[in-house]
Order: structure tokens, then C-alpha cells, then sequence
């Protein structure tokens, strides 16, 4: 039976919450379903194929043009804020999630019941966390750092409570649980589903053609900022000592430190810098190691996405889902949290790569068809206030 539904999304810029929605979004009408995308921010460097509806609504901006609104935002800005830090998502999120609500009621008298709400990213929860259905799934794809005091319990209180909630991994369900559990919070509902994948579309835009550096090369894809930690895979790809190359394809604002890194330990001709690239798959497919260095990683599309483009991946052992990702002969390439445990790892997953042929279920855990139904099997009766599973 084909559903109607929403996915929202705070924005669509080239980012790991973007590009899962989108691929989510692609499926689902690929499959037949009516989709639509609300996104609440900007961002347009992503977009679904054209059978995906895709709404955009600044309800911040839609607020504020009210007179009530503008002495809202004034009065929030001026002294809640500073009495409350980080609670400007309060404000924001009481108004919009009235907006959204209204926003659902009118895309209904359109096109007719909506079956299901399936909402990314801790951005989009903070902007209409006031907004409650059954027929709403949140799904977080990290958790909210230290446990922190009563006014962080206060503040999760007001994301979780009594709401439906994926998780992307294991790993993260558990932490959030832990967290929750310490503030004495209870989502209404819980459910573990990873972030999908179009394997066919992924290695077919691997075959497009690049233009690739002369020798053999490993690869990093990923937005170069503090949590990447880019730092450890320049000094581990150096302390390795091995004859590829590394590109690092992606952009941010660590970048400058990281070229002055790199020019100070004279490896300008060894590591490439190439920027962002909206289809970074033929890099992934002609390299012969996918790496990653991050703090903390919560899912880690890129390493489901390298494996799929047949390249094996060696990553940190760091908090979150890369342990849940990199399964069977994979885990063997998971490096001890510092720089000497990569390095090491680099050189192993050179020297004795694990065959991801032999293992086809590695990368069909990830195939979109499978995570589309397990998001259209999860429930949408009963009501969502408060409380443990019913």
C-alpha cells in the first residue's frame, strides 16, 4: 500500500543528515510513495530526484514578521537568553512547532492524510520540539554530549520526552539512553535503524570520470573541522611511510591550519587537498584505503559509502557507530584511539586489505529498500506524551 509522507530537515547542504534524507526521500518515490521534504533553514547545495516534493519554510523568519513575533524574538534575545544559556531553542522551538503544525494541516487539505513524519538532525528537533503525533519518528544520529546538570535534563526534557526516537546505530541508541535515563527522561517509543544507502546509484556515479592523481593514493572524504580531527590523519599518513598518495577531499574551516601543516612538514607533493565535490565516489573507488581520523562519529555514511565503491576503510576507535558499521573482517582495520594505532592500521589495511566481496551482507545492511521498510513498518498509533513503551 503506498504511503504519503514528510520527511523535514533543518537544511539541505552537503552534510552526512543532508545527503541520508535525501537518499531516504529518493527511495521512498522511487518505491511508488508520495514524498515531501520540508526544510526549515537554508541550504540548496543537495537536492531529491524531481519526484520529491520539496517545501521550504523559515518559520524563525515567518514569526518574526509578526509584530508579536518581533517582540518575542527581542524580549527572548535580550533576557532569557542570557538568564538561560543555550535555550534559544525553546522560544524558536514552542513557536514552530505550532507552525508546523499548521504547515501539516494544510499540506493535508491537499493532498490528503499523511502517514508518516520522519524527522533528521538535532537542528530540526530544537526548531518545532513542541509539535507531538504518533505519526512523528525523530531520529537522532549522536547524542547530546556530557550529561550535564539539571538544566540540560531540563533542556533534553523538552526533545525527548514521551517522543518516538531512532536511533541510527547501536552504539548511539545506547549512549542516549544512558543520558536520558540520568534525567529520568522516557521516550514514548525507541527503534534502531541505519542510514540507507542506493548502492546502484552510488557505484555508478563512481564510474564518472575525474581527473585522479598520477600515483596510487589512499583517501579522506569529510568536512575538515575540529571534530575530523584531519590533523591525526596527516601526521598518521606520515608516520606510515607508505608510497601512496592521500587526498583529502572535502572543505571547512580547518582547512588553511591543515595546508600550513602540510607545508611545514614539506608533504605538499604527497597530499592532495581537492575541496568538496558533490559526487566524491570516483575518488573513493579508485583508492586503495578509505580513511578516517574523526573524535567521534555517530554513524559515518562515508565508510558504508567507500565499502560500497569496493574500498576498504580503516577508521578510529572513536565514540559512536563506527564499530556498528565496520562489521566482520572490517573490524580488523579499526585503529587504537591515537595517532601511532592508525598509522599502524594504514599500513596493515595496505598490506593485508580485507575481501569485501566475500562478505556481500556488509554492504546490504545499508541497501535503501531495506531501511525504507523498516521506516514505514515502525508504528504511528498511540499517544505521544510521556511515559515508557506501552
Amino acid at each position: 500500500m503506498k504511503k504519503r509522507v514528510l520527511l523535514v530537515v533543518r537544511k539541505l547542504s552537503i552534510g552526512g543528515i543532508e545527503r541520508v534524507t535525501v537518499n531516504l526521500a529518493n527511495v521512498l518515490a522511487r518505491e511508488g510513495h508520495e514524498v515531501h521534504v520540508l526544510v526549515l533553514k537554508g541550504g540548496n547545495e543537495l537536492a531529491p530526484d524531481s519526484g520529491v516534493t520539496v517545501h521550504r519554510v523559515d518559520f524563525d523568519k515567518t514569526f518574526r514578521r509578526t509584530g508579536l513575533g518581533l517582540v518575542y524574538d527581542l524580549f527572548t534575545r535580550a533576557l532569557l537568553k542570557p538568564l538561560m544559556p543555550g535555550s534559544g531553542f525553546l522560544w524558536r522551538g514552542g513557536y514552530g512547532g505550532y507552525y508546523l503544525k499548521r504547515f501539516v494541516a494544510g499540506l493535508e487539505s491537499e493532498r490528503g492524510p499523511i502517514d508518516r513524519v520522519i524527522m533528521r538532525g538535532q537542528g530540526a528537533f530544537e526548531t518545532v520540539w513542541s509539535w507531538r503525533d504518533p505519526r512523528l519518528w525523530q531520529v537522532t544520529v549522536s547524542w547530546p554530549g556530557s550529561e550535564g546538570g539539571r538544566l540540560k535534563g531540563f533542556y533534553l526534557r523538552r526533545l525527548y520526552e514521551g517522543k518516538q526516537v531512532v536511533c541510527n546505530t547501536p552504539n548511539v541508541r545506547a549512549q542516549l539512553e544512558k543520558q536520558l535515563g540520568h534525567h529520568g527522561i522516557h521516550p514514548h517509543r525507541w527503534a534502531t535503524i541505519m542510514n540507507p544507502c542506493d548502492i546502484e546509484a552510488i557505484r555508478r556515479q563512481a564510474e564518472e570520470p575525474v581527473e585522479l592523481p598520477a600515483r596510487p593514493f589512499i583517501v579522506h572524504v569529510s568536512r575538515l573541522s575540529d571534530v575530523k580531527r584531519q590533523e591525526w590523519l596527516i601526521r598518521a599518513y606520515l608516520e606510515a611511510d607508505i608510497e601512496e598518495d592521500l587526498v583529502i577531499v572535502g572543505d571547512g574551516p580547518k582547512r588553511e591550519g591543515l595546508e600550513k601543516l602540510v607545508e611545514e612538514r614539506g608533504a605538499g607533493e604527497r597530499i592532495h587537498f581537492i575541496g568538496s565535490r558533490p559526487n566524491p565516489y570516483p575518488w573513493m573507488k579508485h583508492a586503495r584505503l578509505f580513511v578516517l581520523s574523526s573524535r567521534s562519529e555517530a554513524f559515518g555514511i562515508v565508510l558504508a559509502e567507500s565499502m560500497i565503491c569496493g574500498t576498504p576503510c580503516v577508521a578510529v576507535d572513536c565514540p559512536g557507530g563506527v564499530r556498528n558499521v565496520l562489521i566482520h573482517d572490517q573490524a580488523r582495520l579499526i585503529a587504537d584511539n591515537t595517532v601511532n594505532g592508525l598509522a599502524a592500521k594504514i599500513r596493515e589495511g595496505l598490506a593485508n586489505p580485507p575481501s569485501l566481496e566475500a562478505d556481500p551482507e556488509l554492504i546490504e545492511r545499508f541497501r535503501d529498500t531495506r531501511i525504507m521498510q523498516q521506516f514505514l513498518d515502525l508504528p504511528t498509533t498511540g499517544a505521544v506524551t510521556g511515559g515508557r513503551d506501552e
